[in-house]
């Protein structure tokens, strides 16, 4: 947002100053037991599980993550992909999932209430953002990470603001199913056979969000902007 003032209204940058979205880190927070949550919601508890939410619109992405999901399950036979969300794409997608024998590696849950999604945070063992244009500032990024969940995107809109400061190795090359098998195949690898590393990259996540994207933190920039007309000098854009 502040590129495009600066382009199109050939606004100061120095002028402008960007408070982040942010998150609630109590409603969105780890939990050291996956398999209750897992139960509570109906998924396999032995299966290395993909979450993605999102509206079933076109510039998310959604085809090209079923299409992903094709590869990845020629060599990671237990992955399962819950994909939360509604949208005209219902139908076409549903589709596309069963023309590609995908019955047994996905779900559609539809729509997510929001008293619910924290537990589907919780019980995931990654997030993927496979989204095509258009992205703005995720704040389902945010929650996968207050969540200790690690996330992998496409590099699109402001998600590499967020992904590429945490780890730019959790971008995806680019928006292509080939590109999103591969990174996908090789975090699955890392889940199933270095389970403590893993752990740390979850841990990683969680304190990236509790740094960075507290809702304290902004509005304490937010109000000394008011009061004083100016940004703090050590504020990162």
């Amino acid at each position: 947002t502040k590129d495009k003032l600066q382009k199109v209204y050939a606004m100061d940058g120095d002028k402008i100053t960007v408070i982040p979205g942010g998150v609630d880190l109590d409603r969105f927070s780890p939990t050291q037991d996956k398999t209750a949550v897992r139960q509570r919601l109906g998924v396999p508890a032995d299966r290395i599980v993909l979450l993605t939410v999102r509206n079933l619109v076109n510039r998310m992405g959604l085809e090209t993550l079923i299409e992903a999901l094709y590869e990845i399950r020629r060599a990671v036979e237990d992955v399962f992909l819950i994909i939360g969300g509604d949208g005209p794409l219902k139908k076409a997608l549903r589709d596309k999932a069963f023309h590609l024998g995908l019955e047994n590696y996905l779900r559609f849950e539809g729509f997510i209430p929001e008293e619910r999604l924290p537990d589907y945070y919780k019980m995931a063992d990654l997030f993927i953002l496979p989204t095509r244009e258009m992205e703005g500032f995720g704040l389902v990024t945010l929650e996968a990470l207050a969540s200790g969940l690690p996330v992998l995107g496409t590099p699109t809109g402001a998600t590499p603001e967020i992904i590429g400061r945490l780890d730019a190795k959790f971008l995806f090359p680019d928006i292509t199913a080939a590109s999103m098998a591969k990174q996908i195949e090789r975090a699955c690898r890392s889940i199933k056979q270095e389970p403590l590393k893993w752990a740390q990259t979850s841990r990683r996540c969680r304190q990236f969000a509790q740094s960075r994207y507290g809702w304290n933190n902004h509005i304490d920039l937010f109000e000394h902007i008011i009061k004083t007309g100016r940004a703090r000098p050590h504020v990162r854009n």
